[in-house]
């Protein structure tokens, strides 16, 4: 007999609501729905539900697929008290006894226990037929396994909860063992609970480990602490690996490929006119695995190459290197096949619980070739992987939290920066909004004191966390369509308070959301709510910033300021909450000026630079502004989607990196080159190239720069 239970941890609604989630998105259309005729609505549902954690329990003992596990439930009329039957490898008979519970404390007693020793013994005395049509297709391998000497019984009790078997139940199992002993060792029996069941629809949800075969020359070889090997390897074949597993080479890194930096544009650089300095110029690539497996080509020597099978890999240090030489590969293969890269490989296989410490640590302590940013070392957080994890289970929807991982579509789900802007709007109390208005950087602040651990220390839901983004969105939305409707300050303050004003309607509809973590609590309400209480928010806001401040106060300096923001929280919640009379704010209201201000006109690129609004490697698209425009270049731009497509790197004279050749252009110039391989020969001589470079679909870098000044001059008075 082994595990009775993993006694006292009881599973938690987020963990049950996982497992539901889990099993429906597994087995849904796989199960058989005969004998559930009768049932509706959660009955149905519990049902369904007890057989999909059979066919769980299933594949956790035998590692049969999702069809098979599900083809072998035959719970039912006359299932004689078993829920699934399998047989593997001849002689190992499987026998699954499953139950579902809502609020995840099923119970196995003494009768459902006699009632699974009692389908035993129907099988072993062969009357197959006094169970249901389901169980035919097993009889043929029942009645040889039965027979056969290597007879191994596995009594299996699949149970959505955490209390060990009861001594009852304990005790006719332990005496059918017993009856069984006069044969060998032929019967068992085990308790998979909720924690396991878990566990077993993760590894499922969980991608395919990445195995990697890499012919090292000039190596040496360390085996202690663990074994290492570092030598060198033709740049071409890492470039192979990237084509064979893209992405899926850096899960354990602290980001993914960041695009086009100036470094990684260096690299390619190298790649393409000094193949043979690369070893020189390069600091190589690290990567983790479980297992080294050395054949080797010829005698065990460092002078003779060796082949290196790497079992579950990820580069942990490297990855712009790998993803420029497979980028530069497709520009310039032949003088990519003449480099050379140094690789270490480190397998931390057999270190047991220690492995994702070590894993850890060396991730942390090589990456240093690009700017690393305190965003980039959350990746090591577990918190993070494991929200990712609840997002996939609970939702269906990603999370992605790596620096250079593309952001989902909003209908598919958020990453952390989205996340964490909308949990520290959320917060009860406002400063977290204020940081996050000043620099997003602010909220990765490490500690336990420290920004990031007030946010994601007490490891929010997924649910949580989607339906924060979701309050966060709506507001968005509703002070976009705002923006457009008034002017002045008013204008101003929907854009420079944004954070502020969705802080206020957060604490708003906090009475609603109690239940946030409830995966049955509807949003819609609450979301519906939003468009009515933004307005008054920033009328009350509007009101009071002028009232206490006085009507010439700069904007951002108040919105960026917790003291300040802190006072007005107090001033403008019970107005709206009293549903008071907003005192008449003129939409076209604007700070008096002693005589009228030429705004200037901004020089883009240096602007931006100085004032490093656009982090390295931005993505940033092309964008016509004309009819004329897009119909001569807009042929040209499909055929290749790299194109109209660039990274952002803060050099004053070439800030756009062209993802379609890896050089460096000005913005101007690289709108001018697009031109002339469009073939548009009635372009304009003058052009403004920041209009036409668009970053997340939203503003120009001329935009951006415009509003940047704009906040300057307040500033200035």
């Amino acid at each position: 007999m082994s595990g009775t239970g993993r006694g006292p941890s009881r599973t938690t609604r987020q963990e049950l609501h996982q497992i539901e989630e889990g099993l429906k998105r597994g087995y849904r259309g796989l199960i058989d729905e005969s004998g559930l005729e009768q049932k509706s609505g959660r009955d149905l549902e519990r049902a369904w539900l007890s057989r999909a954690v059979a066919a769980t329990a299933l594949r956790r003992k035998t590692g049969l697929d999702h069809e098979a596990c599900a083809k072998a439930v035959i719970d039912g009329y006359e299932d004689g008290g078993l829920d699934a039957v399998a047989v593997t490898d001849g002689a190992q008979v499987w026998l699954v006894q499953a139950k579902w519970n809502d609020r995840g404390n099923a119970g196995f007693n003494q009768n459902a226990a006699l009632a699974l020793v009692d389908g035993l013994s129907l099988l072993e005395q062969r009357k197959f037929e006094v169970f249901n049509d389901k169980l035919r297709p097993f009889t043929a391998q029942l009645d040889s396994a039965l027979a056969d000497a290597r007879l191994k019984i596995h009594l299996v009790i699949a149970l959505v909860g955490d209390d060990p078997l009861s001594k009852h139940a304990t005790d006719v199992l332990d005496r059918a063992v017993e009856d069984h002993r006069g044969h060998g060792p032929m019967l068992g029996y085990e308790l998979l609970d909720a924690g396991e069941l878990l566990q077993q629809l993760k590894d499922d949800r969980a991608p395919a480990p990445v195995d990697v075969t890499v012919r090292m020359q000039k190596w040496i070889k360390r085996d202690t602490p663990f074994t290492a090997f570092q030598g060198t390897v033709a740049a071409g074949e890492v470039a192979e690996w990237y084509d064979r597993h893209g992405p899926r080479l850096f899960s354990q890194n602290i980001r993914n490929s960041l695009g086009l930096t100036t470094i990684n544009s260096g690299i390619q650089k190298t790649l393409a006119e000094e193949p043979d300095n690369f070893w020189y110029f390069n600091n190589g690539i690290t990567v983790l695995c479980d297992s080294i497996e050395e054949r080797w080509i010829g005698r065990r020597r460092p002078d003779e190459p060796v082949d290196l099978i790497l079992g579950n890999v990820s580069v942990v240090n490297g990855a712009q290197t790998v993803t420029s030489i497979h980028e530069a590969r497709s520009l310039t293969p032949d003088t990519v096949e003449d480099a050379d890269v140094s690789v270490r490989v480190i397998a931390l296989g057999d270190l047991g619980d220690e492995r994702a410490t070590y894993a850890k640590r060396i991730t942390q302590t090589t990456n240093t070739q690009n700017d690393v940013s305190l965003r980039d070392f959350i990746a090591l957080d577990d918190t993070q992987a494991r929200i990712r994890e609840d997002f996939d289970l609970s939702l269906g929807k990603q999370y992605v939290y790596k620096r250079g991982e593309a952001d989902p579509a909003p209908e598919a789900g958020c990453s952390v920066a989205h996340a964490a802007v909308a949990l520290a709007c959320a917060h009860r109390t406002p400063e977290l909004a204020v940081r996050a208005k000043r620099s997003t950087d602010l909220l990765w602040e490490s500690g336990r004191l420290g920004n990031y651990a007030r946010l994601f220390g007490e490891e929010p839901s997924a649910l949580r966390i989607w339906r924060c983004v979701l309050v966060h969105r709506e507001v968005g939305e509703a002070l976009e369509r705002l923006h457009e409707q008034v002017r002045g300050r008013a204008a101003d303050t929907t854009l420079r308070g944004d954070l502020l004003i969705c802080h206020l309607v957060f604490q708003l509809l906090a009475p609603g959301m109690e239940d946030v973590d409830d995966p049955h609590f509807d949003l819609a309400p609450l979301l519906a709510r939003v468009p009515d209480l933004v307005r008054p928010v920033v009328e009350w806001l509007i009101h009071q910033i002028d009232t206490v401040y006085g009507p010439q106060s700069f904007l951002t300096s108040t919105f960026t300021n917790e003291d300040r923001c802190k006072e007005l929280v107090g001033l403008v919640l019970p107005m709206v909450r009293a549903e008071r009379s907003v005192p008449e704010v003129p939409d076209t209201y604007q700070p008096p000026a002693p005589q009228p201000r030429r705004r200037r006109r901004p020089n883009a690129v240096p602007t931006l630079v100085t004032a490093r609004l656009l982090a390295e490697g931005t993505p940033v698209l092309y964008v016509p502004m004309n009819a004329p425009e897009e119909k001569a270049v807009r042929a040209w731009l499909t055929a290749d989607p790299r194109r109209e497509q660039a990274s952002w790197t803060n050099d004053r004279s070439k800030p756009l990196v062209w993802a379609y050749d890896g050089n460096p252009y000005s913005a101007s110039g690289l709108v001018n080159r697009i031109w002339e391989l469009a073939g548009w020969d009635q372009a304009p001589t003058a052009v403004q190239g920041p209009a036409r470079w668009v970053v997340g679909g939203k503003k120009s870098l001329w935009d951006m720069a415009v509003e940047w000044l704009a906040t300057e001059e307040e500033t200035e008075g």
